[in-house]
């Protein structure tokens, strides 16, 4: 199969040798490898443009016009789809990846594998470790199955068939709903540990889970979603703050009335499946529990609820869903009707 890779870059100077380096050295070896310098200041291009020069599969370009700072989202995806334009579309799989990423050598010997095997696969990858304190670990700050962003490889046909990554925030969530919504699969090989020499998020810290709350919004996540969500995040953080400031950046996103980035159909889907995996992980004891916390009773493990609790439990927070949307919705209408 060929394979091309785009690899957007941003003062990658430490990293990016590195990376190119486990690439190039693949057991099974890449048609085109494409980096795109992002508005780098330090010497960034001045190792692309020498490692273009070594390896004949390097396409180095630079985007003249790209702002010189770190930002996730729409910018890397902008350059990655400046990088696309001027590759070679002569491929079978695409990947997009980071520069931060150093692959183990039978990495695409693998990824190969997977896509020959089975033909519903349309995005797959492997894990990702990072450095902590000398030890490499694996990262778990994730769902296990969701193939990060750093990683992303792709068939082609199911690359067209989604459009291909979409400049926003929320890019690396909307492609894997629109796969799932075109009865296509993801795959996550966790036998391939590749290391990433960057800790996760750590350019990006500054207003993070403002703009992760925005992306829920934009995904078309309800106020239960955004809820559950964002309990999540302050529980992986080990602090209050991501709650709060996730549920600010939905809220926020709501009121303005963003456009979002999926339509009616593909929204309703995002929120099925999501429900879903919730249900799917916490199992119906823990929902059960969750529905007697709401009702204000406390309960020992061996009293559990019967059905009809937690039919109108499930009620309750429909009903709660819908009167806040109702809301806001109302909200909204209202001052956009006074500003006129």
């Amino acid at each position: 199969m060929k394979i091309l890779v785009i690899i957007p870059v941003f003062n990658e100077e430490k990293n990016l040798e590195k990376c190119i380096n486990s690439f190039t050295n693949q057991t099974h070896k890449l048609s085109q490898i494409t980096i795109v310098d992002d508005g780098s200041t330090d010497n960034t291009s001045q190792i692309g443009k020498r490692l273009e020069k070594s390896y004949k599969e390097i396409l180095f370009i630079k985007k003249n016009d790209s702002e010189s700072i770190a930002s996730p989202g729409k910018k890397i995806i902008q350059a990655f789809n400046y990088g696309l334009n001027k590759s070679n579309k002569n491929y079978d799989l695409i990947g997009k990846f980071d520069a931060d990423i150093e692959l183990p050598k039978n990495y695409f010997e693998q990824m190969v594998n997977i896509f020959s095997k089975n033909k519903s696969i349309g995005l797959a990858s492997g894990i990702i470790s990072v450095n902590e304190k000398g030890n490499w670990v694996v990262e778990s700050i994730y769902n296990k199955n969701h193939v990060r962003g750093g990683l992303k490889l792709y068939n082609k046909s199911t690359f067209n068939q989604i459009d291909g990554l979409t400049e926003s925030m929320g890019w690396d969530t909307l492609d894997e709903m629109k796969i799932y919504y075109s009865r296509k699969e993801t795959f996550v090989d966790h036998s391939i540990i590749c290391k990433q020499h960057r800790l996760t998020g750590e350019r990006y810290n500054k207003k993070r889970y403002i703009k992760q709350g925005r992306v829920m919004y934009l995904l078309g996540y309800d106020i239960v979603l955004c809820l559950i969500g964002s309990i999540k995040f302050s529980f992986t953080g080990n602090e209050i703050r991501p709650f709060f400031d996730s549920i600010y950046g939905y809220f926020n996103s709501l009121y303005k009335n963003e456009k979002k980035l999926v339509n009616n159909k593909l929204s309703k889907f995002v929120r099925s499946y999501r429900y879903q995996k919730i249900l799917e992980k916490i199992g119906i004891y823990k929902l059960m529990l969750i529905n007697n916390i709401l009702n204000g009773h406390i309960i020992k493990t061996k009293h559990l609820v019967n059905n009809s609790n937690l039919f109108w439990g499930c009620v309750r927070i429909y009903k709660f869903n819908n009167t806040f949307s109702f809301f806001f919705k109302y909200r909204t209408n209202w001052v956009s009707k006074a500003n006129h």
